[in-house]
């Protein structure tokens, strides 16, 4: 065997993000006037935070304190303490709904300056909850509508330990509690901008643009329906919440059927309850697939 294949090989995986968007995992969403939640301990091995997404309603000039909770569910015998530090993130999701984060204190809607949380530090052991205390202090000149920000909790670098003996494999957490700081006035105003569809190969690909003129997060339900020139449907998608609209932000989120589409002529339904308070929007635009060269 050559020198190098004895070496010890090291694997370090970074940046591994649980945030929960919504989009992802189970939310637990909390209030101002109750401001807890307890984490349900998770089976398996890994670190979880409970509540990920916390949407809390607060006058200017209020305040409130919340708790979020680590939970370190670890099966192995041999898990080891493992020491985090937290921080404080602005959060936002572009046009293609991808989550994006940014230094506190950047982006215009940025609640980071208002929070205030307890420990920044601590050494959480397998098999225990434990919890970060989070002090929520809105302005009193605070402007109406959603204003977010992330507590991230990730692990110290200098808490990865090597064997120099053995191959292992060093995992490094980094998760997000979202929030969403609600000053009433809350506005929600979702509209349907434009609606294309194509056909390529095995699959039709519907894309709607979304857009909230309003200043508050909506979830929109959405469904799709497509017609041959007979009024038979020939493929569709049941009722699903999209990803979250947030105040003043548009978002393109294609939709694929799985489905080959002979030549000829189609219309395609795209129906949309923006729960805005409006009645629902149903766009419809023609799908042609040509003959088959």
């Amino acid at each position: 065997m050559f020198p190098a294949e004895r070496a010890t090989t090291s694997m370090r995986i970074s940046n591994i993000a649980a945030v929960l968007f919504w989009f992802f995992m189970t939310v637990v969403c909390v209030n101002a006037q109750s401001p807890t939640a307890e984490a349900t301990p998770q089976p398996g091995n890994g670190i979880s935070l409970a509540p990920a997404r916390l949407e809390l309603e607060m006058q200017p000039g209020s305040e409130t304190t919340v708790v979020v909770n680590i939970d370190y569910h670890a099966g192995a015998e041999n898990s080891q303490p493992v020491r985090i530090v937290a921080s404080l993130n602005d959060w936002t999701i572009d046009r293609n709904g991808q989550v994006q984060f940014e230094k506190a204190n950047t982006l215009p809607n940025s609640a980071s300056s208002w929070l205030i949380y307890s420990p920044a530090e601590t050494t959480v052991t397998p098999g225990n909850l434990h919890a970060i205390r989070v002090t929520i202090s809105v302005p009193k000149d605070a402007t109406p509508g959603d204003h977010l920000t992330a507590l991230i909790i990730e692990q110290r670098p200098d808490s990865l330990k090597l064997n120099e003996n053995r191959r292992q494999m060093v995992i490094r957490y980094r998760m997000g509690a979202v929030f969403y700081i609600k000053v009433p006035q809350l506005r929600r105003h979702g509209s349907l901008e434009s609606l294309r569809a194509e056909a390529k190969g095995d699959q039709v690909i519907v894309t709607p643009l979304l857009k909230n003129d309003g200043n508050s997060v909506i979830r929109p339900l959405t469904s799709l329906k497509v017609t041959d020139n007979s009024g038979v449907a020939v493929a569709e998608l049941p009722q699903k919440e999209s990803l979250p609209l947030l105040g003043g932000a548009e978002l393109i989120q294609p939709l694929v059927l799985e489905t080959r589409l002979t030549p000829g002529t189609y219309n395609v339904k795209y129906r949309v309850d923006f729960q805005d308070g409006s009645r629902p929007t149903e766009g419809i635009t023609e799908l042609v697939v040509p003959p088959s060269q």
